[in-house]
């Protein structure tokens, strides 16, 4: 890193303060009333262009004046907080900070850990741990560290595993000192499913992401679904350009953060060069704080908003994502993520998106969260490649403060283009205090001639679960409980009114719970429940379940009839006894 300037006392020059009234500079510190929606986040500035000439007085100095009360000081700055500093000056710096108003939020560093060249990177990680060792004796919270790059001719699989297992060496020595390491969006691997797959690796708790405001956030999927990507490893710190630049969403960013409760530092790290950098910060803190009550007024109207797109329908309630009713799949509607009670998802990724090295890439057409059967009229919509259920058109979609409904009529067509059935499904999203709710119904209309839903295993109610929530597997940690007290692989092919399967996320117990409602044909349904996270409630398999003669399992639907199947999907947390699935379930029995 930079050299210290060539007198290290020369770093502390200069007057802290400016004449400014501390009542007027405590109101400017202020975003929002503490208990409205976004008010746990604060601004802040990067020393990147804006500062990058300021002594460490004049920072202080200028972050008081405008109301910017936090701060990341960038190395190789004219502030001087360099990891060659005495530990003399190092406390000196800490004591200006707590004799200010202003946060030391961290030190941005420049290290990064693609190179080819093993000694290049130990360099690297070893320069780092200095930075860090640095941020704790001056009062910081973490070190800013970048990918950076993916060098030609080398794998990315193995670049991908080189930078995370550095982070994670670096993240081992930043606990020792209650640091956080954060890895900046940055360079060559600035694509998300990029640093999520570098994450994937790095999952010390002392690593985390630092979002950066790049172009490449738009690409793949859009902003809303890059964000959501990475947001449960998001750390203490978000970089963001000048917001009242055109070209990012940054209201949409804003939006994001608020649904999701962030409570870290967003950071000017300013690219522009106005006459007066003071006067723009403060112009930057008034323009952030506008969005972020803006951001704060929509979700304060709470309840479930559906939002159509071409090809899927957003459900988000109370302003934070729920899941995502995706129509125009090729092989048959789903749900695709779907988030659980503590913000992070429950399903398996894969197909839809890479999961990383944890989830195992098995049955394709286990796509998160969906409903079909293996054996209609003789022809299999369970598998990909054979039997498709096609979207026809939506009946109802129709967003509420208490409910959101989504309503819809599909066609399920044979691989000759024939149509064996059509069906009506209605999805209602409810806006609850006390876990998740989702109920989905369908009616299958035997609309050209009989319908047998055969006796199959492979059905029909079905979610995919994330790894650590498995029962078995190499980071499984999960369990299985029915109705009826039986657990894990005991669960499969028996009986039960209903059926829940939790596990960590993240740290966190989560559980899923499915309810087959009393009013169902054949209630209590069994349960095509495996310990690699296959969960699914199926009513027609007799036959593999109980071992009868083939064809028990069978349902006719005589043509111009129908037949309705109403389930629940009850996400909580903790286990069944701590969600209450059993008092939830009779809730559910009752009609509430």
């Amino acid at each position: 890193m930079g050299a210290l300037r060539s007198t290290r006392r020369e770093f502390l020059k200069g007057s802290v303060v400016f004449s400014v009234g501390m009542a007027a500079a405590g109101s400017l510190g202020r975003i929002v009333a503490a208990d409205k929606p976004g008010s746990k986040m604060k601004f802040g500035l990067v020393t990147y262009l804006w500062g990058q000439d300021w002594d460490l007085p004049t920072v202080i100095a200028n972050c008081e004046k405008t109301g910017v009360l936090g701060v990341e000081l960038r190395t190789e700055h004219a502030h001087g907080v360099e990891s060659s500093l005495t530990d003399a000056q190092r406390r000196e710096v800490r004591k200006r900070f707590a004799d200010s108003r202003v946060t030391l939020v961290g030190l941005g560093t420049n290290f990064a850990f693609h190179y080819p060249d093993s000694d290049r990177v130990a360099k690297e990680i070893e320069g780092a741990k200095q930075y860090i060792k640095l941020a704790c004796d001056c009062g910081a919270s973490g070190v800013k560290v970048k990918p950076n790059d993916l060098p030609k001719g080398v794998p990315y699989e193995k670049t991908i595993e080189q930078i995370g297992r550095s982070l994670n060496e670096l993240g081992k020595f930043a606990a020792e000192y209650n640091q956080q390491v954060r890895l900046e969006v940055h360079g060559s691997c600035s694509l998300l499913p990029t640093i999520k797959a570098i994450m994937d690796v790095a999952d010390h708790p002392s690593v985390a992401v630092c979002w950066n405001c790049n172009s490449q956030d738009f690409e793949g999927e859009g902003l809303a679904y890059n964000f959501r990507l990475v947001r449960s490893r998001f750390g203490d710190t978000v970089h963001i350009r000048e917001l009242n630049l055109n070209d990012y969403p940054y209201q949409e960013l804003i939006n994001l953060l608020v649904a999701t409760n962030y409570d870290g530092w967003v950071l000017l790290e300013a690219r522009t060069k106005p006459e007066d950098h003071v006067k723009a910060l403060a112009e930057q803190r008034e323009v952030f704080e506008r969005m972020v009550a803006k951001a704060g007024a929509s979700a304060s109207e709470g309840g479930v908003q559906l939002t159509e797109r071409d090809d899927r329908i957003t459900v988000e309630v109370n302003g934070r994502l729920f899941t995502e009713y995706r129509f125009k799949e090729s092989q048959r509607p789903f749900f695709y993520p779907v988030i659980g009670p503590t913000g992070a998802p429950v399903i398996r990724h894969w197909p839809i998106q890479d999961g990383g090295p944890d989830e195992e890439r098995d049955h394709v057409h286990h796509k998160s969260l969906w409903y079909t059967h293996g054996a209609v009229n003789g022809v299999d919509f369970w598998a990909d490649g054979k039997g498709k259920i096609v979207h026809d058109k939506f009946i109802e979609v129709t967003s509420g403060p208490k409910v959101g409904v989504i309503a819809s009529q599909n066609n399920w067509v044979a691989p000759d283009g024939k149509v064996v059935c059509t069906d009506t499904r209605t999805h209602r999203f409810y806006n609850t205090t006390d876990g998740q709710i989702m109920d989905f119904e369908v009616t299958i209309h035997a609309s050209n001639g009989e319908v047998r839903m055969g006796d199959s295993k492979e059905g029909s109610m079905a979610i995919r679960l994330t790894p650590t929530m498995q029962v078995k597997g190499k980071v499984a940690k999960g369990h299985i409980i029915n109705s009826e007290g039986r657990t894990d692989g005991d669960t499969w092919g028996k009986r039960a009114k209903w059926c829940d399967y939790y596990g960590p996320v993240n740290g966190e117990v989560v559980g899923v719970a499915i309810f087959d409602h009393p009013g169902n044909p054949r209630h209590p349904t069994w349960w095509h429940v495996r310990d690699y996270g296959l969960y699914a409630a199926n009513p027609f398999g007799i036959h593999d379940f109980e071992k009868k003669p083939a064809g028990t399992g069978d349902l006719v639907v005589p043509a111009g009839e129908s037949v309705t199947f109403r389930y629940r999907f009850y996400f909580h947390k903790g286990d069944e006894q701590q969600g209450k699935v059993a008092d939830r379930y009779a809730e559910y029995a009752a009609g509430k």
